[in-house]
């Protein structure tokens, strides 16, 4: 039986619509439809667009906004992209509910100096470290990689699944103003919600630098995969291309993270750019911690193997 809080990946899962496939697989006779949100993990595919890289590595790129990451992974379940990036999660419960498509790279991850995703205290609250959190609840999204991250951060801390609470509310910015108003006692938020909350009193219990659990990953359909790897390839050349000018010239990709990213305010003069490694196969340990974490969630019915959720082999 299927766990009632698992029907947001579901209703993904569930769409087995039938698309036209592409007739032609030399790269400048492919547009690659692929899926963004207005967040910083997608500032290279921003750079990448803006400063005309995709078509100096040879392939034409129609990047497809979203407002939120459900239409987005609905787009790439139903065939209306052929690619999108996203967290760990999402796209191994595609696949392990049928879907076709694979994650070929990594293209951020949270090293020991940046962090994705951190467990706040309200401001003004008795909670000085993670301990506190035991039988308190935290509001989260369920069997979300916010999810996982909230339980891997307490668990180190000394908190166990069965000694917390979980207060469901999957609307990031209200989960953000209910912690600040103090409607909930604590909350895990992605940045750049941690500084802007920290900013406005709320207190950092613990973040996910260091760990490997809340990789940003690129995904693409196993159509594009088969017809169009070589565009897939150039895609990856000029995000690789991207994320090095991001780190050679930082002040000039400011200006494209703040017309393209949603930044709070006070923030956008001063938030740090972020650094992004070059792409790279995902972490083998992360993705099989994932399969488990999802099995034993019962949100996919059967383990998986690396090689069923990963293909790497056109990384540059």
């Amino acid at each position: 039986m299927w766990h009632r809080s698992v029907v947001w990946p579901l209703v993904f899962c569930s769409l087995l619509l039938a698309f036209p496939t592409l007739s032609h697989t030399e790269v400048k006779e492919i547009t690659v439809r692929f899926g963004v949100l207005p967040v910083l993990q997608a500032l290279p595919l921003f750079v990448a667009e803006e400063k005309g890289l995709f078509s100096k590595a040879g392939v034409r790129v129609d990047l497809t906004p979203f407002n939120t990451a459900a239409e987005k992974d609905i787009a790439l379940s139903s065939g209306n992209i052929d690619g999108c990036f996203g967290d760990l999660v999402t796209p191994t419960v595609l696949i392990g509910n049928g879907r076709d498509v694979k994650i070929v790279a990594t293209n951020y991850n949270t090293a020991s100096d940046r962090r994705m995703f951190g467990i706040l205290a309200k401001p003004g609250g008795k909670y000085g470290s993670l301990k506190d959190l035991s039988g308190v609840p935290v509001a989260v999204s369920s069997n979300s990689v916010i999810d996982h991250v909230t339980q891997v951060l307490l668990e180190k801390g000394g908190v166990p699944e069965n000694k917390y609470e979980k207060l469901e509310v999957k609307n990031i910015g209200m989960r953000m103003q209910m912690l600040l108003s103090g409607q909930v006692e604590a909350a895990t938020l992605p940045e750049p919600l941690v500084t802007a909350a920290i900013g406005k009193g709320a207190v950092l219990l613990s973040d996910d630098a260091g760990l490997q659990i809340s990789q940003t990953v690129l995904v693409f359909s196993g159509d594009m995969l088969q017809k169009s790897p070589e565009a897939i390839r150039a895609f990856l050349v000029a995000v690789n291309e991207a994320s090095q000018l991001i780190d050679r010239e930082p002040d000039q990709a400011r200006s494209i993270m703040v017309e393209h990213v949603r930044l709070p305010d006070p923030l956008k003069a001063t938030y740090p750019v972020p650094k992004f490694p070059a792409v790279h196969a995902p972490d083998r340990d992360s993705v099989l911690a994932t399969v488990k974490w999802l099995k034993q969630r019962e949100v996919i019915p059967q383990l998986l193997s690396y090689e069923q959720v990963v293909n790497a082999k056109l990384v540059p």
